[in-house]
């Protein structure tokens, strides 16, 4: 389903989390160069949101901006009613590298931010435990990221921001460095996690089929400046399996985000959907 991105102007009186006109213009010696334009946005409690954009056009830099880490030039960004106005433990951040420390065990580096956000660990300890459960990391508690596949060392990342039970988790396209079959397998796992903690996440990739797989609601933005282009409900049964991908709608879904990116004319050149942008 559709929504006009004129319905968007209008935000509704109850967001988790909300963008307001936001823009952001980056100033140095060469000049002006305007990442976000007017971009206005809803966020439901809850919700997983997956954002498409091309390459360059701003995805990475609304992601700072949810998480209080760059103010933005104009508008507003409100998280359950309250300004952001600079990072805080509501919400947690996993990057494209898991950036796990060598020198400690997949525990302590779950726990990392309950340490550095100061807080008692002895009130996190169980937490750990469940995700490390969640995640199929039981087993590798004790174990040094070197012993640890990539794929594991994601997980490791994922939980990392989870540990401090944000109401929100930003995902800035954490899959992109393993290859395909894990890829697969990952998003799997992070569908799993998602629905055993009920968080919101804020989601961003380069893959229409991850996207489709993964979120409720899919954000299409434009070229730089980055605005909404359209965002599109996703009305697939869950838990969604890999036989999900083969529905009707999947790839009505697929061709329609495709054709934002690459046009019509290369449907024949690639089916998977694989990627929005080089």
């Amino acid at each position: 389903m559709r929504r006009d991105t004129k319905d968007l102007a209008t935000p509704g009186p109850e967001a988790f989390l909300r963008l307001t006109d936001v823009g952001v213009t980056y100033t140095s010696a060469r000049g002006s160069l305007q990442a976000i334009d007017n971009l206005t946005l809803d966020i439901e409690d809850g919700q997983f949101v997956a954002v498409l954009g091309p390459s360059g056009c701003g995805k990475t830099t609304m992601l700072r901006l949810i998480s209080g880490l760059l103010r933005p030039t104009k508008g507003q960004i409100t998280l359950r009613g309250r300004p952001v106005t600079g990072p805080s433990p509501e919400v947690g951040i996993v990057f494209q590298n898991p950036t796990l420390m060598p020198w400690r065990t997949v525990r302590k580096n779950i726990m990392m931010p309950i340490r550095a956000l100061k807080l008692p660990e002895s009130e996190y300890r169980g937490w750990c435990d469940e995700l490390l459960s969640i995640s199929g990391l039981s087993d590798f508690a004790d174990a040094y990221p070197h012993e640890l596949s990539g794929g594991m060392q994601q997980r490791v990342g994922i939980c990392r921001g989870l540990i401090h039970d944000p109401k929100l988790l930003l995902m800035d396209e954490p899959f992109a460095a393993l290859d395909a079959m894990t890829r697969e397998r990952m998003g799997a796992e992070l569908q799993k996690l998602w629905l055993n903690t009920g968080k919101s996440v804020f989601f961003i990739t380069h893959s229409i089929q991850e996207a489709i797989f993964l979120a409720d609601r899919i954000v299409v933005l434009s070229d730089r400046p980055a605005r909404v282009v359209e965002i599109i409900d996703v009305n697939l049964p869950r838990p969604r399996v890999p036989r999900t991908q083969s529905l009707p709608e999947f790839g009505r879904l697929s061709a329609h985000l495709r054709a934002h990116f690459i046009g019509d004319e290369h449907d024949n050149h690639d089916s998977t959907g694989e990627r929005a942008s080089t």
